[in-house]
């Protein structure tokens, strides 16, 4: 990934970045799975992806390759009753959001920033995937400036406040000591977030796009 060197010094501004990393991983994976559990108790969940109208669902994105070998993995287990969405990284959470919780998108798609005024679950889900793309799209320097930092995270953690998250826990990671290694570390899992998604919506546009060719 772009932010990974041989040599790694740490200073503010690549603090702050990774700090938004951090905050998107820790906090906004753990807000993406409690409202995945909020629609699709954990207690149920088992039963919920094995049948309609959910399974023929799930098949249809993993032979469209939407959903990867390991993704389907996690949906289906060796022991089928140990299916846990705390086994589901952000991406996956991502997935079965848009596609298997009744979820409308927000009238600006999911992959833009919806309107100041929209505060809907939707719309916050849909923020907290802008705000990663733009975070990341600071990957080859590594580094933020205290304004944008300052900017992003409060954007970011108001979308993940409207999710439910601990607006306490996101303040005490804002000044949270950080050494070098764990910076890179949650560089490095963004990146792979940003990856996986990508390859994701790379094979949704490809099936639109042969769609409409037909």
């Amino acid at each position: 990934m772009a932010s990974c060197t041989t040599s790694y010094a740490s200073t503010k501004e690549t603090t702050n970045y990774a700090r938004l990393c951090r905050l998107l991983v820790d906090v906004g994976s753990q807000a993406l799975r409690n409202t995945f559990d909020s629609i699709h108790p954990p207690a149920r969940l088992h039963g919920v992806v094995t049948k309609p109208p959910v399974h023929p669902i799930l098949q249809a994105l993993k032979k469209k390759r939407i959903l990867n070998p390991t993704q389907w993995a996690k949906l289906y287990p060796s022991t089928p009753s140990s299916v846990s969405s705390k086994d589901f990284d952000v991406t996956l959470l991502m997935l079965l959001l848009r596609n298997i919780c009744g979820l409308i998108p927000p009238t600006t798609g999911w992959d833009n920033l919806p309107p100041v005024a929209d505060t809907s679950a939707e719309a916050n889900i849909a923020r907290v995937k802008y705000y990663r793309n733009h975070v990341y799209g600071h990957a080859s320097q590594a580094s933020v400036d205290d304004a944008t930092f300052n900017t992003y995270w409060q954007d970011i953690g108001d979308a993940l406040v409207g999710l439910g998250a601990d607006a306490a826990a996101i303040n005490r990671l804002k000044t949270e000591s950080m050494d070098p290694v764990i910076e890179k570390h949650y560089q490095e899992v963004l990146g792979e977030w940003k990856k996986d998604d990508d390859s994701s919506k790379y094979r949704l546009d490809e099936i639109e796009g042969n769609l409409k060719s037909q």
